[in-house]
């Protein structure tokens, strides 16, 4: 007993003094909150109608999927426990966890599951549905288990689950989907507290989260569109996680005022074409565009080395790059004469981009302009807002050359492949070859088998140069001193 007596006092004079020690800064109080920055605001925090990555930093924290994806690239379980597939790879069946509730305290189910992928796949002005067009059937087994029928093969079928987060049913319904978009309710380790439209969304930790639970109480995204504004204010302590721009990075790594973390992206930067139509409907045209651009110097002298050269529409964290196909080389020489070749007349070719959202977009796209018309092409800029550019892609109604990127969050080259190069797709061209590659891979079960063919697919979209890939993104962020954060491949900033 006499023993004891010293814990016990050391005990209490430890409990008296703390107050006193946090309040004098002898000892830090635990942070609780965190202010994170996004490169744009989200159109909506409804996932079924936004698919966009400013939005999926949102949607990573407030809801769950069935699969995930973790830093490594590997799929993971998230509401589904396991997961079985019929050798012809057309019938899949996801066993779910039983511990799973919405922020509003019901239970999720089965019944969720279907709600929120026959939603997308059923109303036109969703953009996850073009995610969900190899779904034939949905059916459930009781509250855990749900079973889906497709319309063809799908390989990679559980990393395509990774797109889809479930919205509770329920308070979907009762809210209506215009709300909903304001103030959704999901499964994950993050609730929405409150959207500022311009300004800030707020969210707090939901204690009720089957897995592990969030880092910090309290986790405020704000979009910070500039990059200068980004990097002044994570030095000055106004934001605590911000993705830096290139040029920016070696002063805030001088300043010593927070930490400077890295990751290589699943992110590729693309020259598009619309070959469909007018000079660039000529390959020779397309090929002169690709070696006249010289990706090692952009990288190195203007992104500060914060981008790789690359030939390739995904990034080597994705399943289906192919570490043998190498970026293209600069031929200024070789490019003037194909053009000259192909009788070019002068006809300006726009070079379209969106102003906002990717690093250093504006001087990427001059850089690109003075590479084309070195070789004799004439360029003009046409920069539009995100948004508008956005909505543009999507509508298909994009002209001349276009920069844009692709970062597939669910790391396979499927995804990007079958939106960018299937004919129907967001490409403007069609190649029965390709068509019928996409077909053979999606149905390969054997990894190798499948690999091979999404490398021939790289093959051919090099070779009739129906893009020229220009730079895998390296993420660089800026992250406060006291706080605990790592970044990710797929560019997600998630706190738990």
């Amino acid at each position: 007993m006499n023993k004891e007596q010293p814990m016990k006092v050391t005990t209490t004079l430890l409990a008296a003094a703390l107050p006193m020690l946090l309040a004098t800064g002898a000892i830090a109080a635990p942070k609780t909150s965190v202010k994170a920055a996004l490169t744009q605001e989200p159109q909506s925090l409804d996932p079924i109608f936004d698919t966009n990555l400013p939005a999926l930093n949102i949607f990573y924290n407030v809801f769950d999927q069935l699969t995930g994806i973790d830093a490594g690239g590997h799929v993971v379980p998230k509401i589904a426990v396991s997961w079985t597939f019929t050798p012809d790879l057309k019938g899949w069946a996801f066993k779910l966890r039983k511990d799973v509730k919405c922020q509003d305290g019901t239970a999720l189910t089965a019944a969720d599951v279907i709600f929120t992928y026959e939603t997308a796949k059923n109303d036109p002005k969703s953009r996850l549905g073009g995610y969900l067009t190899a779904i034939d059937k949905i059916e459930t087994k009781g509250d855990d288990e749900v079973d889906f029928t497709l319309n063809k093969p799908f390989a990679p079928f559980d990393r395509q689950a990774t797109l889809v987060p479930i919205v509770c049913k329920a308070a979907y319904q009762r809210l209506g989907a215009a709300q909903f978009a304001k103030t959704p309710v999901g499964s994950g380790p993050y609730s929405v507290v409150a959207w500022t439209p311009g300004d800030t969304i707020a969210l707090k930790r939901f204690d009720g989260y089957w897995g592990k639970h969030g880092t910090y109480e309290n986790v405020v995204f704000q979009p910070v569109p500039d990059e200068t504004t980004r990097a002044n204010a994570i030095q000055s302590g106004d934001l605590d996680v911000a993705l830096l721009g290139p040029s920016s990075v070696p002063a805030v790594r001088a300043s010593g005022a927070v930490n400077v973390v890295s990751v290589p992206s699943n992110r590729i930067l693309y020259l598009g074409f619309v070959a469909t139509s007018g000079w660039l409907a000529k390959p020779e045209i397309r090929k002169a565009m690709d070696m006249a651009i010289d990706r090692k110097t952009v990288s190195e002298r203007l992104l500060a080395g914060s981008v790789q050269p690359t030939s390739q529409l995904v990034a080597p964290v994705s399943f289906g790059y192919d570490p043998k196909i190498l970026a293209t080389t600069t031929d200024v020489a070789k490019a003037k004469a194909m053009i000259a070749a192909a009788k070019y007349d002068g006809t300006p070719i726009p070079l379209s981009y969106p102003s906002t959202g990717l690093p250093q977009i504006d001087q990427i796209a001059q850089a690109v302009a003075f590479s084309l018309q070195q070789v004799g092409l004439t360029i003009t800029l046409n920069p539009s807002e995100a948004d508008t550019y956005i909505n543009t892609w999507f509508g298909d109604k994009l002209v001349g050359a276009y920069l844009f990127a692709f970062a597939p969050s669910v790391m396979d080259a499927d995804l990007p492949f079958s939106m960018l190069l299937r004919t129907g797709g967001q490409g403007y061209f069609s190649d029965p070859q390709i068509d019928a590659l996409l077909d053979k891979q999606i149905g390969q079960a054997d990894p190798a088998a499948r690999a091979a063919s999404l490398s021939e697919i790289s093959k051919i979209v090099n070779d009739k140069t129906y893009y020229a890939p220009l730079f895998i993104d390296i993420y660089t962020y800026g992250v406060a001193k006291d706080v605990t954060w790592s970044p990710r491949p797929d560019g997600m900033i998630v706190f738990n």
